[in-house]
């Protein structure tokens, strides 16, 4: 093979892979355009409401930086879903069409409306049909109609019981002490845990031997980390006598848990929110029995 063949077949190598190369992601890039559904911001809102034209409306309201469920339940929401939700505001959308024909995408008898409210300034997202190729739904923004991902409207259709915190205790109650006194096992013991200021932790009781760092990690792994299976209003019979333990938060507020079942799960009725939190058994017999050891 003469240099010129040479040089042809090394400008051959190394130059179509290149344009291969180039002609795949200048596909890619335009297959990525995208359009922005709205331009506000996460802080400009701080009530959500969920509106369905055949089932009672759902609404949440941030009050100190916390998401509150205010219908049809008044407690505390689940943080995880209601940011999911208000990702909408962000939500990027591969096309943008004509809203003056709203009923070929089903948009002049919603779905569902989410509305994203502060004040007087409200901002409405109407969601509409699927899409039957790409099964993306459509939604109608700001005079705007976008296709985006279903699973905004998914979220808001959850049942609203399914939209409560599942967490016993909120980010914002900073326990000081525990009073298990009263249940069976720790009668005899009179067991108490108590964390200072600085977070270390101690156990008062008769015949109580126990270490700090072991109290730390039963709490943090079975309190802070505790998520229910579920979560769901409960009529509490005070004629049955259901043994009880408190929490004593820094406020001095004191929050009741009282034991309505042990097996097969752990269900912890918690007087204040009106809630019965449902835990695995194993969870549960963790939650009620911290990292001690009882003198003989």
């Amino acid at each position: 093979m003469n240099k010129r063949w040479l040089s042809i077949l090394v400008l051959f190598i190394f130059i179509v892979p290149l344009a291969i190369f180039s002609l795949y992601h200048s596909g890619d890039e335009i297959e990525e355009a995208t359009y922005e559904l709205s331009s506000l911001k996460l802080s400009e809102f701080d009530e959500i409401f969920i509106d369905f034209p055949s089932k009672a409306a759902t609404s949440f309201k941030k009050i100190n930086g916390f998401w509150y469920q205010t219908k049809p339940y008044q407690t505390r929401a689940d943080q995880n879903i209601v940011y999911r939700l208000l990702s909408i505001l962000a939500a990027r959308s591969k096309e943008k069409l004509d809203s003056l024909q709203i009923e070929k995408y089903g948009l002049d008898k919603p779905k569902l409306k989410m509305t994203f409210a502060k004040e007087n300034e409200k901002k409405v997202f109407a969601f509409g049909t699927y899409n039957p190729i790409t099964e993306q739904q459509y939604v109608l923004f700001d005079n705007n109609v976008f296709i985006i991902d279903g699973i905004f409207s998914e979220m808001a259709s959850y049942l609203p019981v399914e939209l409560i915190d599942k967490r016993p205790l909120a980010p914002f109650e900073k326990v000081m002490k525990f009073d298990f006194s009263r249940l069976e096992q720790w009668q005899e013991n009179y067991l108490r845990i108590e964390i200072d200021d600085s977070g270390n932790f101690t156990a008062d009781g008769k015949k109580i031997d126990y270490k700090s760092e072991q109290l730390a990690e039963w709490f943090a792994d079975n309190w802070l980390k505790a998520l229910a299976t579920r979560v769901e209003p409960y009529k509490f019979d005070a004629r049955i006598g259901y043994k009880s333990f408190d929490l004593y938060l820094d406020d001095k507020a004191k929050i009741t848990f009282y034991r309505i079942q042990e097996s097969p799960e752990l269900l912890l009725y918690r007087k204040d929110e009106g809630l019965l939190y449902s835990f695995p058994q194993d969870r549960g017999f963790s939650m009620l029995n911290p990292n001690v050891t009882r003198q003989d």
